[in-house]
C-alpha cells in the first residue's frame, strides 16, 4: 500500500512538471561544491574511531575492545565504501549522468550505512568525548523524557521505515532531485537525508550488542520485503518511462558515455532494481540463517534439558 501511494504521487508529480526539464544555464555547475562536505565527516568518524579503540585498548579495565574485530573490519569497510563515493571520478560523474548517482545513493543506503552500523561507531567514540560533555550533556539527555520518547519514536521498526522511505521517494521526484542537482546545499541535505534515515532503518535489521532487537527476525524477513517492494516500484518507474524526468538535459555528459538521456535514467533504474535487489535479498538471507542457527540453538538447549531430567 505504502509503495502504491509513493508511485502514485510519483507519477502525478512527474506529469504536472511542465517546465521542470528545461535545459540547466551554462556554467551552472561553477557552484559545486570542490568536495561533499560529508567526505569530511566520516574521516573524522574514522580517525576518532581509531582513537577510541586504541584508549580502550590502553586504559580499559580488561583493555579489551568494545567491538570485534569483524566489527571494526565492517565498519571501515562501510566508511571507505561512503568515502569512495564522494570522490572522483563518481562524485563529478554523479552531476552529469543519472545512473551513476543511482550508485552513490545504493551505496550509501544499501551498503554503507549498515556496514558502518555494525561496528556501533557512536557507542566506541563515547570513549573519548570529554567527560564535562558527558556530564554537562549527554547524561542529562539520556535523562530527559522527551529525549527519551523522541528516540523511541523515530527508532520504532514502522516509523523508520516510514521515514527511509519518505526520503527516498521525496529525493527521487524530480523537483526535489533536480534542486540536489543543481544546488549543492540541497545534495548535501539529501544525502544527509537518506545517511540518516538508513542508519535509522538498519538499526532494526542490524542489532549488535549492546543494541537490542525490536522486532524479531521473521518479522525482520518481512521489513526487508517492503524495502524490497518499495525499490522495485520506484526502480520499475525510472526504467520503463519514455521521458526523461530529471534536468540532466543540457549537461555535458562524459566523452566515455555514448548512449542518450533516456538511456542513462533506464541504466540508473536497472541498477535500483537489480543491485539494489540483490543486496536486500542477501540481507534477508543472512536474517533467514540467523534465525535457523538461533532456533537450532534453542532445539539443543531443550534436547539437553530433557536428558539431564
Amino acid at each position: 500500500m505504502v509503495a502504491i501511494f509513493l508511485s502514485a504521487v510519483f507519477l502525478a508529480t512527474t506529469a504536472k512538471a511542465d517546465g521542470m526539464f528545461d535545459p540547466l544555464p551554462e556554467g551552472v555547475f561553477q557552484y559545486k561544491f570542490p568536495y561533499d562536505p560529508t567526505l569530511f565527516f566520516f574521516l573524522a568518524l574514522g580517525f576518532f574511531y581509531f582513537l577510541a579503540l586504541m584508549r580502550y585498548r590502553k586504559y580499559g579495565k580488561t583493555r579489551k575492545l568494545p567491538v570485534a574485530w569483524w566489527q571494526i573490519l565492517s565498519f571501515y569497510s562501510g566508511l571507505l565504501v561512503l568515502i569512495g563515493v564522494l570522490l572522483p571520478p563518481i562524485d563529478p560523474w554523479s552531476d552529469r549522468l543519472f545512473f551513476i548517482h543511482m550508485v552513490q545513493h545504493m551505496a550509501i543506503t544499501h551498503v554503507g550505512a549498515p556496514l558502518v552500523s555494525f561496528g556501533i561507531p557512536f557507542l566506541v567514540i563515547l570513549r573519548i568525548t570529554p567527560v564535562a560533555f558527558k556530564k554537562n550533556v549527554y547524561i542529562p539527555m539520556l535523562r530527559s523524557s522527551w529525549v527519551q520518547k523522541f528516540w523511541w519514536l523515530i527508532t520504532h521498526p514502522l516509523v523508520a521505515l516510514a521515514l527511509f522511505e519518505f526520503s527516498y521517494w521525496i529525493w527521487h521526484l524530480p523537483y526535489f532531485y533536480n534542486l540536489a542537482l543543481l544546488n549543492d546545499f540541497w545534495h548535501l541535505l539529501e544525502h544527509s537525508c537518506m545517511a540518516a534515515t538508513s542508519i535509522l532503518l538498519w538499526r532494526n535489521i542490524i542489532t549488535p550488542a549492546p543494541i537490542k532487537a525490536r522486532i524479531s527476525l521473521p518479522t525482520r524477513l518481512l521489513y526487508i520485503a517492503i524495502i524490497m517492494a518499495a525499490n522495485i516500484v520506484l526502480s520499475f518507474i525510472l526504467t520503463f518511462s519514455e521521458e526523461v524526468l530529471y534536468a540532466y538535459q543540457g549537461v555535458p555528459q562524459p566523452e566515455w558515455w555514448t548512449w542518450g538521456y533516456l538511456q542513462d535514467q533506464q541504466l540508473g533504474g536497472l541498477i535500483m532494481w537489480v543491485p539494489g535487489g540483490i543486496l536486500e535479498f542477501i540481507a534477508m538471507t543472512i536474517c533467514f540463517f540467523t534465525w535457523v542457527h538461533f532456533e537450532n540453538e534453542k532445539d539443543r538447549v531443550r534436547i539437553r534439558e530433557k536428558s539431564g531430567k
